[in-house]
């Protein structure tokens, strides 16, 4: 998956991290929530919670162990 996207988008979009995860959080209009994600990675607390259509996803990202400094 990232020779596909070094070679078709750039190596500058290459993750460093490719996880497979059981919920995204979306907001009430469908769109992705990554800075809420990333967030709660980071261990700080998310605002405006009412505006995702699930927010018992972001549960899954506290404390994700693949996601844990190298």
């Amino acid at each position: 998956m990232k020779k596909e996207i070094k070679e078709k988008i750039s190596p500058r979009h290459v993750p460093s991290k490719i996880l497979a995860v059981a919920d995204i959080p979306y907001t009430i209009n469908m769109k992705k929530v990554e800075i809420a994600v990333k967030r709660t990675v980071q261990g700080e607390s998310v605002t405006n919670k009412e505006a995702l259509s699930n927010p018992e996803s972001l549960e899954y990202y506290k404390n994700l162990s693949e996601l844990a400094e190298d």
